[in-house]
């Protein structure tokens, strides 16, 4: 099932759900790459053309969802568990740093990166949201790998001084502050920089969220009250939760009866 909402500047997003077998799949991708792993995560964003930015609050909104609003973070104590509404509420909404150059007669708009970075050295061309060749206006998020590394080889080298620039002049934009941190509980303040892998991993951690002996053991357990494990996979982790909590309230209703039982 797809999912719709509106982002704080006002864009519509569609998702697709992510489902308890789609759980599954990301471990695998987890022991193969950061790079696989992002683009297994983006392929449930249908809205194309979104910044990292637009889609940091897709995923955030995708987790609430899907698997729930509680984000286990490390602190000095051990597993804490924040609320995602407290991610949503310190982002807020995002500045507009969009900004149109002249690029040896292309004409390129710069803004938020539009791709993650995952070690690739291509990736500062992601700051260019669209440019335009020889009347023909080129929207850089919507091109596929084969045609983004056509495109930035056309350009001239001169580009990267206007890229620095830009960076530059919009650093303190490109760190979001997620969450500022709570002393009384020995958690750091987590400050994401999106020209690093510090934001890729966060996302990834969002939705790292179930070990592969947990994945089994509830549907080996579910399975006993809902036979059909296609219908089991295909749920999101969120409603098998509910499912659980369903199981096991009944399993100690059924305990206590029958202690009562035993007792009379």
């Amino acid at each position: 099932m797809d999912l719709s909402f509106t982002l704080p500047n006002k864009k519509e997003v569609v998702v697709s759900e992510i489902l308890y077998k789609d759980l599954r799949k990301m471990a695998l991708y987890n022991d193969s790459s950061l790079s696989n792993t992002i683009d297994f995560l983006e392929s449930f964003i249908l809205t194309k053309g979104l910044t990292v930015v637009e889609k940091l609050f897709a995923f955030f909104i995708l987790r609430e969802k899907c698997i729930g609003d509680q984000v286990a973070i490390g602190s000095k104590k051990g597993k804490v568990n924040i609320d995602l509404h407290v991610f949503k509420k310190n982002i807020g909404t995002f500045d507009d740093i969009r900004e149109e150059i002249d690029v040896d007669g292309i004409k390129c708009v710069l803004n938020y990166p539009s791709r993650f970075y995952v070690g690739d050295t291509d990736f500062i061309f992601s700051l260019i949201e669209s440019l335009e060749i020889d009347n023909e206006k080129v929207t850089i998020s919507s091109l596929s790998k084969q045609e983004y590394n056509k495109i930035i080889s056309r350009l001239p080298d001169t580009i990267f001084g206007h890229l620095e620039t830009f960076i530059q002049k919009n650093s303190s934009h490109f760190n979001i502050l997620v969450y500022e941190g709570k002393e009384s509980m020995e958690i750091d303040k987590i400050v994401l920089n999106m020209l690093d892998g510090s934001f890729s991993a966060f996302i990834v951690k969002l939705f790292d969220c179930i070990q592969d002996t947990d994945y089994r053991e509830m549907l080996f357990v579910l399975s006993k009250r809902i036979p059909d494990v296609s219908f089991l996979i295909n749920s999101t982790y969120l409603e098998l939760d509910d499912y659980y909590k369903l199981y096991a309230d009944e399993v100690e209703k059924q305990n206590e009866d029958l202690q009562k039982q035993n007792a009379s």
